[in-house]
């Protein structure tokens, strides 16, 4: 079969939203005293052309090109000489200044020196003071002293420093060199956008908040994952500033056996190699890397608006050889492990996926069941792609039996896929997404929510590198920096599998993969009439709290034949069409994200 292979990552009222980095929350003095913006200093800098920075991406549709969220534009921004300071009548004060980048659909900042003393707080906002990032204090202080902060909606950010009475000025050191003007990976910032008031989100309010990828993608939380919640609690986006911009990739946080429940020791992230171009194993290369959780919609639809929480900073612990001039028949290797330098807050509910290093599994599976990733293509919110059989491969010339492969039989990737994590039916990880081709996509999935049909990737065919292979892995030299065996097996104990735990706490989950089957869930839902003889099934539910209720109806083969989404169901009712089902008995599976229920159902029309 032909096929072009591409390396995957180169293709109301105000609402206060404290989007976490990790932030303290709380609302700006300014906001508190009403006091007036309207003679704030503004530093205004130039927009990086990203037409222009599109056009080169074009002609490098190759191995060796980060897929870029924006571009940076210079900056020299900070304290005090770039804002404003005003004394309160209780002796704190306010400093306040803006950054405006013409027509930027969002902004980050970079901070190339960034120490907080105790008693001041960072915030940011938007223009219109719907978004509000913060509080950043003396805890976000780095060794490094170098600090970033994610997107905000619009081409002007708000930036706000309150301090205690009695902190002396020249403690405080806040300097931005760099503004990133993000074109992707925004989608979570459509809502603040919205007018006063208003409960929906239109997609007409800025089109350029709207997704990148292929209008096939599945979201993340469609019935088609609704066995695997556990492993999509686990899986990340990491934004990595790289020369020119912040480059795009994806991830999974991984359990290890030093961990045990209830005592965490470390919490890894694993990601592909090529995700950063340099090869380096510098930490201070990763002193500025943002890793978001939970960048996901709230529904199976497209129109909903993803959410999302950060840490900064990560350190890197392993990874295979790699450099910009590798091709991509050279990947033998394509695995990078990273430690996150602060603790997962609870509030995140993230998990640290098990895994399986075996090299000998299954490969194929049926419904139920999958083998399942769930990754950022184009950077957007997280989507799926599964499929029910996989085969050992190799890239070019290189040993055989090191990337699974496979053609997927639900959803597609796209460039910022990359470095997401494969699942096997049971659920434990086998393998990081390396290199991706298009195989004929109809025309219908080369289109994007924004409406363009220029370079929007719909991958089908994907390879990852073995698990397996990486585990021991040999190649760049014997030392532990070179494979992943030392640090996730720290107790040596040569355990081939081991089950996920809560990302916080290392608490135990409610299964590895797989959701548990929930006896109460079963007994607080009734389908009927039963049999039936119209195809309009009811379900009846009274659950013990508001759970997101997936609805899937099987047949005698295992086969999808119809599936749903309640979103924050707690008690009525719900009717599923049956009618074009033909006679016979189905299973009814209704999932939540602790446990499932299934239901016996015969349609007699």
């Amino acid at each position: 079969m032909k096929k072009s292979v591409l390396i995957l990552s180169a293709l109301a009222c105000i609402v206060f939203q404290s989007s976490a980095q990790i932030s303290k929350g709380g609302i700006p003095l300014s906001f508190q005293h009403k006091i007036e913006y309207n003679t704030i200093p503004l530093s205004t800098y130039n927009n990086p052309d990203w037409e222009a920075y599109l056009t080169t991406e074009k002609e490098h549709v190759d191995f060796t090109r980060p897929y870029l969220a924006g571009l940076y534009a210079a900056t020299d921004f900070g304290f005090p000489q770039s804002g404003q300071l005003i004394t309160l009548d209780n002796g704190k004060r306010v400093w306040r200044a803006q950054i405006a980048v013409q027509d930027a659909p969002a902004i980050g900042l970079m901070y190339d020196r960034f120490q907080l003393p105790k008693g001041v707080s960072l915030y940011l906002s938007n223009e219109n003071q719907k978004q509000v990032l913060g509080a950043f204090d003396n805890s976000n202080n780095d060794p490094s002293g170098v600090f970033i902060t994610d997107a905000i909606q619009g081409s002007i950010v708000n930036v706000e420093l309150d301090i205690d009475a009695g902190v002396a000025l020249n403690t405080i050191q806040l300097h931005i060199d760099k503004a990133i003007v993000f074109h992707r990976a925004i989608e979570h910032l459509a809502q603040y956008t919205t007018a006063a008031g208003t409960q929906t989100i239109a997609t007409a309010i800025d089109s350029a908040l709207l997704g990148s990828s292929s209008v096939c993608m599945i979201n993340a939380i469609c019935p088609q994952g609704a066995n695997y919640v556990i492993n999509k609690k686990a899986a990340v986006q990491t934004l990595l500033p790289v020369t020119g911009g912040v480059s795009l990739c994806s991830g999974t946080l991984l359990n290890n056996t030093g961990n045990g429940i209830g005592a965490c020791s470390n919490a890894y992230i694993l990601t592909a190699s090529h995700c950063e171009a340099t090869g380096s194993l510098n930490n201070a290369t990763f002193n500025q890397m943002m890793i978001r959780f939970n960048f996901e919609k709230s529904g199976c639809t497209s129109t909903e608006v993803p959410t999302a929480q950060t840490i900064v900073g990560v350190n890197v612990i392993a990874r295979s050889s790699y450099s910009s001039s590798m091709s991509t028949s050279s990947i033998k290797g394509d695995f990078m492990l990273y430690q996150l330098r602060q603790t997962v807050p609870a509030s995140y509910n993230a998990t640290l996926s098990g895994w399986n290093n075996s090299a000998g599994i299954a490969t194929t599976t049926s419904e139920p069941k999958k083998f399942i990733g769930f990754h950022h293509p184009a950077g957007d919110a997280k989507k799926l792609s599964y499929t029910y059989d996989i085969e050992s491969t190799e890239l070019g010339n290189n040993p055989t039996n090191t990337h699974w492969g496979m053609m997927l039989d639900g959803g597609y990737v796209a460039g910022g896929s990359s470095g997401s994590g494969l699942v096997n039916p049971e659920g434990s990880l086998i393998g990081i997404a390396s290199v991706a081709g298009e195989v004929n996509p109809p025309s219908s999935c080369k289109v994007n929510a924004k409406g363009q049909t220029t370079d929007v990737n719909a991958m089908k065919f994907v390879t990852y590198s073995k698990f397996s292979y990486d585990w021991d892995y040999a190649l760049d030299g014997a030392g532990a920096n070179r494979k992943l065996k030392s640090w996730l097996d720290p107790n040596n104990s040569g355990v081939s599998t081991l089950g996920a735990l809560n990302a916080a706490n290392c608490a135990a989950t409610s299964g590895t993969g797989i959701n548990m089957k929930d006896d109460e869930l079963s007994n607080n839902i009734t389908v009927f009439p039963n049999p039936n003889t119209d195809g309009q099934v009811k379900i009846q539910y009274n659950l013990k709290s508001t759970a997101d209720l997936q609805i899937m109806v099987y047949d005698v083969t295992g086969k999808v034949v119809y599936h749903s989404l309640l979103p924050k169901a707690l008690n009525g009712t719900a009717q599923l069409g049956l009618q074009h089902l033909s006679n016979g008995m189905y299973v009814v599976k209704l999932s939540t994200e602790t446990g499932f229920a299934t239901k016996k159902i015969m349609i007699q029309q």
